[in-house]
């Protein structure tokens, strides 16, 4: 009777072990795929500041949708005043009127391109 006993406790004392390591191995992995998922959101969607000035370096329309009636990803690279670059994403018309090499200005999500050569383009 008592070494049944025994055999049931050393029985139940092994499985609250194994499931006490699956559980703590579960919750650390469930932590692992948590922290990737916002790195990887914190990635796509980075924020963009809303007030900026700066030089554009680059423009690109991102065409990876195929799905019909699919709108681009327009963006433009500016270059801040101190030599930080960043993303921003803007609308088809500013888009088009904006080239590499004006500088852009923000500011309460109003942009103003400025061209060298011409007059302050408000869009």
């Amino acid at each position: 009777m008592a070494s049944s006993r025994l055999n049931r406790n050393s029985a139940l004392g092994f499985f609250e072990k194994k499931t006490t390591k699956i559980t703590v191995l579960s919750l650390l992995c469930f932590a692992v795929v948590m922290v990737l998922f916002g790195a990887w959101q914190k990635w796509t969607n980075s924020a963009q500041p809303a007030d900026y000035e700066g030089r554009i370096v680059d423009r690109w329309a991102d065409n990876s949708g195929a799905a019909e009636g699919y709108q681009p990803r327009l963006a433009l690279l500016i270059e801040s005043t101190d030599g930080r670059r960043f993303t921003v994403r803007v609308d088809p018309n500013v888009y088009e009127s904006a080239r590499v090499g004006m500088r852009i200005r923000s500011r309460s999500g109003q942009v103003v391109l400025i061209d060298s050569e011409k007059n302050p383009v408000a869009k």
